[in-house]
């Protein structure tokens, strides 16, 4: 039964009724009243050792040129972790005064003397010679676990502070243990591993709703290129060029979800033609429907104003089982409303699925992560449970862009070293009329709400990114090596590749840091500054979309060559794709689009939820 009645009918009918209930201090008092003054109603804190467990597992979880080795020296820290908590217990001792003692001292009981200079948790001691043209797999892998086991410290400390109760010995233990071996089954697990001759590459995407068309724009004419060399040699071609790790918020992942599909053999046409189709041609009723029901439900029993049961039925259609097989790691980001965490579920890590799980289980879990991902608060229904290890992790879970709407952070943890980050906003947020009402007043602050987080998870993880990398660098020259092996310079190593461009004079970028330059690198596009119409709310309509589409190939085609450089993409046929003209390859775009009558045709302007 189709129970939609307009709001100005409503009022109307409130009005001369005596409906009291959509009055709007009864609306305020609603709001203002606690959910329950019951101690034993309080939501459930997440123990200190889980969140000890996951600090570690952040802090280790990177990439490897051997995942099996590195997992074993993370296993080695988990079953002796005494370093590192005397290391905790020694910077809070010292806190506020000079915490050097706790890294190096002439007793040397500091953590430098005891897992840097000496052999611990099974890494061996420095070899003799550090060979910038053959270098040591074993010695890279060495000072960069070394490097993240060096940052547990400091982190640690840091929670411990925050802590009503301090943390024992016993704890700090159980949740290294916990943490380091979740982090040692991700490494080994993960199918791309760090490559010493070739850079590891990412795609980051924001969020955006129907916005996500210019990500898709440009993400379309990349795998374009990559389509064209692809699996053949050089020179012409680009041989085994891919992308690594795809991450994404919202809109954000589910076209990650087709650059992961593009990576599976046999499904690259497939995958661009549903990035096309989904961003050009789609109407609101493909997606969603809506939960037609009284307005005071809101406040009430009704979490949202729509279903995303459309988005379901897509991705039935773009989850394929070789996708949890190939060499691209998806990872898609949501927030628990419950404990305010951010996680990132990824379709290659143990932790989140369990032991023995088939592909259709993970399809299925893959999928609740995505949509969960999508639904923004009081615009949809939360999704209730993600996968994970156990089975499932229950909680109520949102859109990532309240807290991650651009996941760089992602990359950065799991090891990415040349990103490329797209986003479906500018540098800040775009300007807005004066809002009329309540409802205006509500999505513009969403829009800023998502806005900012986006800033400072960036500023964050191209930190974070370089502190790590700093890291590294000083353990390599305490290892002796020399400043071009730590600087990871040399034909061993794989070329410099091009400086960051857009975004240089918000963010510093590694490039500024000489000694990490070769080591992390991130390319930035906003969608430009340009006039185009936007999209509001889960507004989808092909008008808006298409332009938006065409202004990311665009925007991609502009920045070919700094891109392809970015991700070391080589071969004659790659660089004749970039030589292009711009008009003809957004002519081929537009070309290629669908009509918006075909797009429209034979489908309702909106459905409503049985």
């Amino acid at each position: 039964m189709r129970r939609h009645v307009s709001l100005p009918l409503v009022v109307l009918l409130c009005a001369t009724g005596g409906c009291s209930a959509l009055r709007t201090d009864v609306l305020l008092d609603t709001l203002n009243a606690p959910e329950s003054s019951k101690p034993e109603d309080a939501p459930p804190r997440v123990p200190a050792v889980e969140r000890v467990a996951g600090l570690t597992r952040a802090q280790l979880m990177d990439a490897y040129v051997d995942a099996e080795r590195a997992g074993g020296w993370m296993d080695g820290l988990g079953a002796s972790p005494e370093v590192v908590v005397d290391m905790t217990a020694c910077l809070l001792q010292h806190a506020g005064n000079d915490t050097a003692v706790c890294y190096e001292n002439p007793e040397r009981t500091g953590f430098l003397d005891r897992a840097v200079k000496a052999s611990a948790w099974g890494v061996p001691l420095p070899a003799q010679s550090f060979s910038v043209t053959a270098p040591s797999d074993a010695e890279v892998d060495a000072e960069r676990f070394l490097s993240n086991a060096l940052g547990l410290g400091p982190s640690l400390a840091a929670l411990q502070q925050s802590l009503e109760v301090p943390l024992t010995r016993e704890a700090l233990s159980q949740g290294i243990r916990e943490g380091a071996a979740s982090a040692a089954g991700y490494v080994r697990a993960r199918a791309w591993r760090r490559d010493l001759r070739r850079p590891s590459n990412a795609v980051v995407l924001s969020g955006g709703g129907a916005n996500g068309a210019f990500s898709a724009g440009a993400i379309w004419r990349l795998l374009g290129i990559l389509e064209q060399c692809r699996g053949k040699p050089a020179p012409e071609g680009c041989g085994d060029a891919r992308i690594d790790l795809a991450a994404g918020t919202s809109t954000g992942a589910l076209i990650s979800t087709l650059v992961d599909l593009f990576h599976t053999p046999g499904q690259e046409a497939k995958a661009r033609r549903l990035l096309m189709g989904n961003y050009t041609c789609t109407v609101e009723s493909d997606l969603y429907c809506v939960n037609s029901t009284w307005l005071w439900n809101l406040a009430d029993d009704t979490r949202g104003l729509v279903q995303f049961d459309g988005v379901y039925t897509k991705l039935e259609e773009v989850i394929q089982p070789g996708m949890f097989h190939n060499g691209t790691e998806l990872v898609s980001v949501s927030v628990d409303f419950q404990t305010g965490d951010v996680f990132g579920v990824s379709d290659q890590d143990p932790e989140d699925f369990k032991a023995g799980v088939t592909d259709a289980e993970r399809k299925r879990g893959m999928t609740r992560a995505i949509v969960a991902s999508i639904v923004e608060p009081v615009l949809s229904d939360p999704v209730v449970s993600l996968p994970s290890a156990s089975g499932k992790r229950k909680g109520t879970y949102y859109d990532g862009g309240v807290r991650s709407g651009l996941p760089l952070l992602q990359a950065v943890q799991r090891g990415a070293e040349r990103v490329l980050v797209i986003s479906t906003g500018g540098v800040n947020p775009g300007p807005a009329k004066s809002p009329k009402n309540a409802m205006n007043v509500l999505m513009r602050t969403i829009d800023l709400f998502v806005a900012q987080p986006r800033v400072g998870e960036v500023q964050q993880a191209e930190l974070l990114a370089v502190a790590r990398r700093l890291g590294e660098y000083n353990v390599c020259i305490m290892r002796g090596a020399s400043e071009d092996f730590c600087r990871r310079k040399g034909p061993g190593f794989q070329a410099p590749g091009l400086a960051p461009a857009a975004g240089q004079a918000v963010w510093m970028g590694a490039a500024r840091f000489d000694q990490v330059a070769t080591s992390w690198r991130t390319a930035w596009m906003f969608k430009p500054e340009m006039g185009l119409a936007t999209a509001s709310g889960y507004s989808f309509t092909p008008e808006v979309m298409q332009p938006l589409f065409v202004a990311g190939v665009e925007s991609l085609q502009k920045r070919c060559t700094e891109v392809l450089g970015l991700f070391d993409i080589q071969g004659t046929l790659a660089a004749r794709e970039c030589a292009r003209q711009l008009v003809e390859v957004s002519d081929e775009a537009r070309e290629a689009l669908p009509s918006v009558q075909q797009c429209r045709k034979d489908k309702p302007e909106r459905r409503t939820c049985d």
